[in-house]
C-alpha cells in the first residue's frame, strides 16, 4: 500500500505512540556465596511476667476453663546493640458460669464466654552465637569546584555521591510457649443462702510467660567443597558450610555489644 497516497481515518486511535531501540548495560560479578539461607543466630527462652484485670460481660460465680494462646506482633532487634524487643498478646477464652435462678438448694445457670487479648510487652539482652550483620550506609558526599570568576565556589556545579545498602533483617521465629497463671476472685459478692458462693465480674490474671525463640538472618555462604583443605571444614566426619569474610562483617556495627563495652572501658 502506497502511504503517501492513504488518509488516516479521524476517528480511529490506533497508532504506535513511541519506539526506541536500548542500547545494552554492563554488568559486573559480585560474587558473595553460593547459597543463600537463614542463618541461626541465637536460641533463647524469655520469661515475661504479667498481671491485668479482666472483666466478664455479666456476673460469674464459677470460671469453667479458660483457652490461653500467645500471639506476637513484634520482634525487632535493633542494630547494633544486643537487644531485642518484644511485643504481643495473650489470647484468653474463658468459659464461666452465669446464674440464671436460685432455689434453697441449688444455683441454675448457663455457660457464657469472654475472650479477652492481654498485652504483653519487654526487651531481652542476648548473647548472639553468630552476630548479625548489618552494614550502616555511607554519609553523602558532595565535590565542589572552584569558580574563576567569582573567585570562589561554583554554585552551579557539583559531584554528589549517595550509596544505600539494604540489610537483610534479623527476624524471629516461635518454638513453642508456655503460659502458667492464676485467676484470683478479689472482689466477689457472697450468693444469699449458699456458703462459699460468691459472684464476681471482675478478677486479676497473673501470668508467666515463656516465650522459645529463634533469631535468625539470611545470610550468604559458600559450599564446603570450594575449599582445597577439607580437613577444615569437617568437624565430627561432618563437612560444614562456612561463608568468606566480608568488610561488612568486619565494621564497627557488627561487633558484639560486649567486645565494644570492653573497649570502652580500656580507655
Amino acid at each position: 500500500m502506497d502511504n503517501n497516497n492513504f488518509y488516516p481515518d479521524s476517528t480511529c486511535n490506533a497508532r504506535v505512540i513511541s519506539a526506541d531501540t536500548l542500547t545494552g548495560a554492563k554488568n559486573y560479578p559480585w560474587t558473595q556465596g553460593e547459597y543463600k539461607v537463614p542463618k541461626v543466630l541465637a536460641e533463647l527462652v524469655i520469661q515475661i511476667d504479667s498481671e491485668s484485670k479482666i472483666k466478664l460481660n455479666e456476673p460469674s460465680y464459677e470460671i469453667k476453663r479458660i483457652e490461653k494462646q500467645i500471639f506476637l506482633t513484634q520482634c525487632r532487634y535493633i542494630a547494633p546493640t544486643d537487644k531485642v524487643f518484644i511485643e504481643g498478646y495473650i489470647r484468653k477464652n474463658i468459659e464461666y458460669a452465669v446464674r440464671e435462678c436460685t432455689t434453697n438448694s441449688g444455683i441454675g445457670g448457663a455457660i457464657k464466654d469472654t475472650t479477652v487479648h492481654i498485652p504483653i510487652k519487654a526487651y531481652t539482652q542476648v548473647k548472639f552465637e553468630d552476630f548479625p550483620e548489618v552494614s550502616p550506609n555511607f554519609p553523602p558526599r558532595v565535590a565542589r569546584y572552584f569558580d574563576k570568576k567569582r573567585k570562589g565556589k561554583n554554585i552551579r556545579e557539583a559531584d554528589r555521591s549517595n550509596i544505600e545498602i539494604f540489610n537483610e533483617p534479623v527476624f524471629c521465629e516461635l518454638e513453642w510457649s508456655a503460659i502458667f497463671d492464676a485467676d484470683i476472685d478479689d472482689k466477689g459478692v457472697p450468693i444469699d443462702g449458699f456458703c462459699n458462693e460468691e459472684e464476681f465480674q471482675e478478677f486479676t490474671d497473673k501470668s508467666v510467660v515463656y516465650l522459645c525463640l529463634k533469631l535468625l538472618q539470611k545470610q550468604q555462604i559458600y559450599s564446603p567443597y570450594d575449599s582445597k583443605d577439607d580437613k577444615c571444614n569437617t568437624r565430627n566426619g561432618v563437612k560444614k558450610s562456612f561463608k568468606k569474610p566480608s568488610s561488612a562483617s568486619n565494621s564497627d556495627w557488627n561487633f558484639p555489644i560486649n567486645e565494644i563495652l570492653k573497649k570502652n572501658n580500656n580507655y
